[in-house]
């Protein structure tokens, strides 16, 4: 495959303007983070038939004043009123305003069924009364949706309207920083996984369960694994973050920047894993859990898109093209 040199422009040159989009994107990945929050809280407080039916509460518009079914309406709400339409906004001013631009449209695009898909799990996880494989299937979209709506974030305030978009030279850190994101992902579905098999407080001590290092029991074996899990695949992700670092002075600023915040949030989700554990599981601890696991991804995620579209659009040469419209610059 043919290859172009590296482009030296900095972050600062290949950004545009401020733009609804960018406002809009940005917007979108905090009210999804927020909602992924709330159903790790909805969880560890065991208020997931607060109201248990779907899509009212007790048949009605709004919840009674009991503490299990206002926190399962909050997420709900959050999700319908607020989290649904800034993603269709986002998407509609992608898809009308950039379609010259696929790093922007197609993420976008791509939001759209992953929302309907989640919402629809969310209503059958009610209505199956929780069962751990799709409350594990339902989390595990939702940081699908997140990553997602991330790229379009990152592509909005990154990518110029390409006249080519050849793959570029490069000594392969953005390969590692997918494999990086990847393994971010596989870990928080492993640990869903754990939860949906009861084995959350299998083992109660760490690093070691109950003092073994493989245990034989069945629960304890699984929780143990997960562990093992975030060992290998953390050495990868802190192998990719140290890629992404390093090399020639072509890495951005923002590269660099992202790759740190990934390594200071997985120090954190390894430190307040422990704690918890530590903690005998508590309620606050477990939601701070995923919060934490959830921002490493986030983080991990911004890393890979960055690096992947700065190789990809290295060399290429921008028009002179603004999106269709008015898009408020």
């Amino acid at each position: 495959m043919a290859s172009i040199s590296i482009s030296t422009s900095s972050d600062a040159e290949r950004r545009r303007g401020p733009t609804w989009l960018q406002g809009l994107a940005t917007a979108t990945v905090i009210s999804v983070f927020v909602l992924v929050i709330i159903g790790g809280v909805v969880r560890v407080t065991g208020s997931g038939l607060g109201c248990p039916d779907w899509p009212l509460c007790y048949g009605k518009a709004l919840p009674p004043l009991e503490y299990t079914a206002i926190i399962e309406y909050t997420h709900r709400f959050v999700a319908s009123v607020i989290v649904g339409p800034l993603i269709l906004a986002t998407a509609g001013v992608a898809l009308a305003r950039y379609r010259s631009d696929r790093w922007v449209w197609l993420p976008a695009a791509i939001s759209i069924p992953l929302l309907i898909v989640q919402g629809l799990l969310g209503g059958i996880t009610v209505l199956t009364h929780l069962p751990g494989g799709i409350v594990a299937l339902h989390l595990a979209t939702a940081e699908a949706l997140l990553a997602t709506c991330v790229f379009v974030m990152v592509a909005s305030y990154r990518t110029p309207v390409l006249a080519t978009a050849t793959l570029s030279s490069s000594d392969g850190y953005h390969r590692w920083a997918i494999v990086g994101a990847v393994s971010v992902y596989v870990v928080i579905v492993s640990g869903a996984l754990v939860t949906a098999m009861g084995a959350t407080g299998a083992c109660v001590t760490w690093p070691l369960c109950q003092g073994q290092a493989f245990p034989m029991n069945h629960l304890t074996a699984v929780h143990m694994f997960h562990r093992y899990v975030v060992l290998v695949l953390g050495v990868l992700l802190l192998y990719a973050t140290w890629r992404c670092w390093t090399g020639p002075t072509t890495r951005g600023a923002t590269l660099k920047w992202l790759a740190a915040l990934t390594v200071a949030t997985f120090v954190v989700q390894v430190i307040v894993g422990a704690a918890t554990i530590w903690l005998d599981f508590q309620a606050h601890w477990r939601a701070l859990h995923l919060t934490a696991a959830t921002a490493v991804w986030t983080a991990a995620a911004a890393m890979a898109i960055v690096a992947y579209i700065d190789v990809r659009t290295a060399g290429a040469v921008p028009q002179p093209h603004r999106p269709a419209g008015n898009d408020g610059q």
